[in-house]
């Protein structure tokens, strides 16, 4: 008997045999910008932010998640053993069962002339989270936008404060806003799924085209200036000026925790294990000294699996 076998017949739980994987879709929001660095510069910012390879948008390692959250979860129990795996000294002897990926950018938050600011995201990056929903044998609230958004084009909700005459302006961009219901299905799931339908997200989206919002990931991040203080002189010491780079505030990214296939049968029992830990608040990157990466965790799926 494999010690998974004995795992869930100890738990009560009904083995199954399946091929597809079990996940968990999980939502982060930022309070503050989040500095998750890549240890190497870029043009003139020196610490800049980790992106994915493929469209350069802005992500959170899954490896940040996972340090973060198997310190505030190790009770040293066997759930917690199943779910992360073994110390650091004992790491050979197996893995975790559950898989923690990247974080990625769902809504740019971006400053807007009317309404303060805009969550901003585009058609390709809400198709990859319905595309992780799938993939994690979950049914996805999210429906493609089948419109065909325009350079300089952007949609909106029929309540957006953030458009004034059918136009937009976020930052120095200028846009012509067009509303639809499918903004409107777009801005309650996220409403729902993110702020229990307290949030104002109707008020504040706007859809672009995929290569508009990349110029705006590029562009829109906070980079901040730092000094390094000669305490003698007061004046900043030779090298102690550096450029760093953040996600700003308000962001909202999400990520899959996936159960390894050869446990499917266990992973509503590992799930629960991390959701039962009520972790709502994390620190997340680099910086924390100066509150940098503080972000709310949100659990729910929105479909059960809770």
């Amino acid at each position: 008997m494999t010690a998974s076998v004995s795992y869930c017949q100890e738990h009560g739980i009904t083995q199954r045999r399946e091929t597809n994987l079990q996940g968990k879709i999980v939502f982060i929001h930022g309070l503050t910008p989040i500095h998750t660095g890549t240890g190497q510069s870029v043009d003139v910012i020196d610490l800049p932010i980790a992106r994915e390879k493929t469209t350069g948008w802005p992500m959170i390692p899954g490896s940040s998640i996972k340090g973060v959250l198997r310190d505030l979860c190790n009770d040293n129990t066997e759930d917690f053993k199943k779910a992360f795996g073994p110390d650091t000294a004992n790491a050979s002897e197996s893995a975790g069962e559950l898989i923690f990926c990247d974080a990625h950018l769902l809504c740019m938050p971006v400053r807007s002339f009317f309404g303060t600011f805009a969550w901003v995201t585009c058609p390709g990056a809400i198709a990859r989270l319905a595309r992780d929903y799938t993939a994690s044998g979950l049914e996805s609230p999210f429906k493609p936008i089948a419109e065909d958004i325009g350079e300089n084009k952007a949609l909106v909700c029929k309540d957006s404060k953030i458009a004034r005459n059918n136009r937009l302006v976020l930052e120095d961009l200028d846009f012509e806003v067009k509303e639809i219901d499918g903004a409107e299905n777009i801005a309650r799931k996220i409403d729902e799924l993110v702020f229990e339908n307290k949030g104002s997200v109707a008020e504040r989206l706007a859809i672009v085209n995929n290569d508009t919002f990349s110029a705006i990931t590029e562009t829109c991040t906070e980079v901040t200036a730092r000094i390094k203080m000669n305490e003698d002189t007061k004046t900043v010491k030779t090298g102690g000026l550096w450029y760093e780079e953040a996600i700003p505030s308000e962001a909202i990214l999400w990520f899959p925790i996936i159960a390894t296939p050869r446990n499917n049968e266990c992973a509503e029992k590992l799930f629960k294990f991390l959701v039962n830990k009520n972790i709502s608040h994390i620190q997340i990157g680099g910086h924390a000294s100066v509150g940098r990466g503080i972000v709310r965790i949100i659990w729910g799926n929105g479909n059960g699996r809770d």
